[in-house]
């Protein structure tokens, strides 16, 4: 019975070759996306399965007291003394360990100098995680003060070609760490990214020394610590819940004020996907993230299966007398409906075929994506996740199946002997038309399709003016270098006098990429201190920058930079300290940072921070010794020659660190390269949707015109012209499409104000973005239409009229 199901399949499938061609390349397209869409779903979801006890493994989390919402300020991290007061103290306790993130900075070996963004780790850290070493011994590699454990790939960058176990390392202004281990490459997906471990008892070493602070001890403390346990029992999680929060409340004393923290427990599996958190260790993509491009595949996946139905019910016109006879020879509804199901399951399978052709383009295209880069997520897939596509097929087979195959399944026998594909009362037919007939379906498709080229477009339009838009400040002109903590004297001494340089400035900060400091700020006691964001600079900044002084003067040129005495401020500070006018805050003293400041001038308010943020006060302190970066004001029409001449002069300078600089405006662009690269997703996403659906249109189209063949063919003997068949045969076309647009531009122009609104500054969704998604619709309906009635109208009238 099954090989007589396969082989009628495969008959129809080759007998009706433009209906298997729509629904197999229509298939093929949205099962591509939900390919990679799968695939990244399972990658996340195998995120740190290598550990010893991962089902068992938790990390405490903290939240101020009465927040708990989804984006509410939670912690992944929490105050390292929780150790002390839990390990050996509770028997549902099996191992408990510290991390902690403040390793961060500049090691250097004999061969390199690199910036690192790594862990301060103790010796229960391998007790826990599946980290494997390749050289020293796990059990005692943290366990002394001054000890580092590096990966496999930074233990190749400082010490090429050579075994780095035994070798010193210094770091920062800490001294020689002993590398006691190296680890094995790790293939496999966690949330704890670093290049090194350092032992976490160094900490209180160089907290004795004064090197650092010793602020991680202190339980007040929840900042940059993390804390990881293994349970005995996964039905110990609320006691300790309760544990750790008693133990809390005894030690945690802060003012009467402050709501205080709640702390839970997080499971590994609760990681990622999880929910968006405050000082993660690494970046993942959260559950909401996931949830998106999941909706997009549905979206897309709906398309597709609203065609094969559509083209199904269509194809049943053809497909009644078939029906009709298999009832007559004793043919079940079962069997009926199990044919159809076979043909959809066959029609899903040769699909996959193509779309895992489609879905290895995507993969590279999706891997090559700035911001995944950026952060670190690679899809790569395996034998397992091919499984799952199998399924996925077999799912989407039944799924777009069944409906057909029931519908089909119920036909009249007498009704089908006679070529009609009716077989239920007027009212009944009637109201299965309007909810499931083919002009719905198509134009729930095209709805949804409109409502992503909205989205596309809408996007397209804010990421071209975030990146256009002026900011205020000169971005065009300017390059800049990271210092790498070189003296800021030796680097305009270096750089300065390079032939092109015609000013130079330093900055501790890149503007409207979103860093800043900020301080408590007051200039009148009575009043209520505010939040004052400040760049360090040198006296030439606002010079370099291009900005205006519009109250007041600029900094002295010949004033200390090291001595820090006056500041600028721009126009939201002077309204945010409460000073009646701009002119009014000249001269006056404002404390910050535990200084006095005397104000000298009033900046015009410029884009410091991203646009997508209002602008917040600002002041502008002289003090090269806390700048970052140095600032070349160049002007020449051959950038990139200048880029190239800066990197040669650096690696003069200094050999053993990378170049790290570039064109003011591109460092802006990176900053704005998400909305780019959600983008460049949805546009693809969108283009597969509306190619679907124009497939799905253009099925309707031509099964419509098959069956007023005749019609035409007499419109044509009574001298009907082409132009006046495209009026009469298109009519019900337009109008399904003109109800459908009417109300689905709308509805996207509104859902996508939501989040336009959110954005401090915007382009409108104005009037250009309805015209252009109706003027391509218009063109994917106007050439569907016509190419099929120039087909149809274009067949001798005498044959179309001789035969039934």
């Amino acid at each position: 019975m099954i090989k007589n199901y396969f082989t009628i399949a495969i008959r129809n499938l080759l007998k009706h070759k433009l209906f298997t061609t729509l629904n197999i390349f229509g298939l093929s397209l949205s099962m591509s996306i939900c390919l990679v869409l799968i695939l990244l779903v399972y990658d996340h979801y195998q995120y740190d399965k290598f550990h010893k006890n991962p089902e068992n493994t938790y990390r405490i989390i903290s939240f101020y007291t009465g927040e708990d919402g989804t984006f509410d300020d939670v912690y992944a991290t929490s105050p390292a003394p929780f150790k002390n007061s839990l390990k050996d103290q509770y028997s549902f306790i099996e191992e408990i360990s510290n991390l902690n993130s403040r390793f961060n900075g500049e090691i250097r070996s004999e061969h390199k100098i690199l910036n690192i963004n790594s862990l301060y780790a103790d010796n229960s850290f391998f007790q826990i995680f599946g980290f494997e070493m390749a050289e020293g011994d796990a059990r005692t590699a943290l366990s002394e003060p001054m000890n580092i454990v590096l990966t496999a790939d930074l233990a190749e960058k400082l010490f090429p070609k050579e075994s780095a176990l035994g070798k010193t390392v210094e770091f920062e202004d800490h001294g020689s760490y002993v590398v006691s281990g190296v680890l094995k490459p790790n293939s496999e997906n966690t949330h704890i990214k670093f290049e090194a471990l350092a032992s976490f008892s160094s900490l209180d070493l160089l907290a004795d020394k004064k090197i650092v602070n010793a602020s991680h001890n202190d339980w007040k403390h929840v900042w940059s610590n993390y804390n990881y346990l293994i349970l005995r029992n996964e039905s110990d999680r609320e006691k300790a819940n309760k544990v750790i929060n008693e133990i809390a409340a005894e030690n945690i004393k802060l003012e009467a004020d402050h709501p205080g923290y709640t702390f839970r427990l997080q499971s590994l599996s609760e990681i990622v996907p999880g929910r968006p958190m405050a000082n993660e260790i690494g970046f993942t993509l959260p559950w909401f993230v996931l949830s998106f491009f999941g909706l997009l595949g549905l979206v897309v996946l709906i398309t597709a299966s609203i065609n094969y139905t559509n083209l199904s019910m269509a194809k049943s016109l053809s497909r009644a007398k078939e029906i009709g006879i298999r009832k007559v020879n004793g043919a079940s509804k079962k069997q009926i409906v199990a044919q159809f199901l076979v043909e959809s399951v066959l029609t899903a399978t040769l699909s996959l075929f193509i779309s895992i052709i489609i879905y290895r383009y995507l993969l590279v295209m999706f891997n090559e994506i700035w911001i995944f880069n950026m952060v670190g997520i690679s899809l790569t897939d395996n034998i397992g996740t091919y499984g799952y596509f199998f399924l996925f097929t077999l799912i989407i087979g039944l799924f777009t199946g069944i409906g057909p195959a029931v519908f089909l399944s119920r036909l009249k026998t007498i009704n089908t002997l006679k070529g009609s594909a009716i077989n239920m009362s007027r009212r009944r037919r009637s109201l299965i038309s309007s909810l499931f007939g083919k002009k719905t379906l198509i134009s729930i498709q095209f709805s949804l399709s409109i409502l992503m080229l909205v989205t596309i477009l809408v996007i397209d339009k804010q990421a071209d003016y975030l990146v256009n838009a002026h900011y205020g400040f000169n971005d065009t002109e300017v390059f800049y270098i990271n210092g790498q903590g070189h003296d800021s004297d030796l680097l305009k001494q270096e750089f300065g006098s390079m032939a092109g340089v015609e000013k130079v400035t330093f900055a501790s900060h890149h503007p409207a990429v979103g860093r800043s400091h900020g301080d408590e700020a007051y200039w009148d006691p009575e009043k209520e201190p505010i939040t004052l964001y400040h760049f360090s600079v040198d006296p030439s900044y606002v010079d370099v920058m291009d900005l205006k002084v519009i109250a007041g003067r600029d900094f002295p040129e010949d004033m200390l930079t090291k001595n820090e005495k006056f500041v600028l401020i721009n126009e939201k500070a002077v309204e945010t300290l409460g000073f009646g006018s701009q002119s009014e805050a000249i001269g006056e003293i404002v404390i910050m940072d535990s200084l006095n400041f005397i104000v000298v001038g009033v900046l015009q308010d410029y884009h410091w921070e991203p646009l997508t943020n209002s602008i917040r006060p600002l002041a502008l302190r002289v003090n090269t010794d806390k700048t970052e970066f140095i600032y070349l004001k160049v002007k020449s029409d051959n950038m990139i020659a200048e880029r190239k001449k800066f990197q040669e002069a650096w690696t003069n300078f200094d050999p053993g660190r990378d170049f790290d600089g570039g064109l003011l405006s591109d460092k802006l662009d990176e900053f704005y390269q998400f909305f780019y690269d959600l983008g460049s997703i949805l546009t693809y996403v969108a283009l597969i949707a509306l190619s679907i659906t124009s497939l799905g249109f253009l099925g309707m189209v031509s099964f419509e015109l098959k069956t007023k063949v005749k019609e035409i063919g007499i419109r044509k003997v009574l001298g009907a012209t082409f132009q006046s068949l495209i009026m009469s045969m298109s009519k019900g076309f337009i109008v399904m499409i003109a109800l459908t647009s009417f109300l689905a531009i709308p509805l996207g122009v509104w859902l996508n104000n939501l989040w336009v609104q959110k954005i401090a500054f915007h382009q409108p969704v104005d009037s250009s973005i309805v015209i252009n998604t109706i003027i391509i619709v218009l063109i994917i309906a106007g050439v569907t239409i016509i190419s099929q009635l120039w087909i149809n109208a274009n067949k001798n009238p005498t044959e179309t009229l001789r035969s039934e």
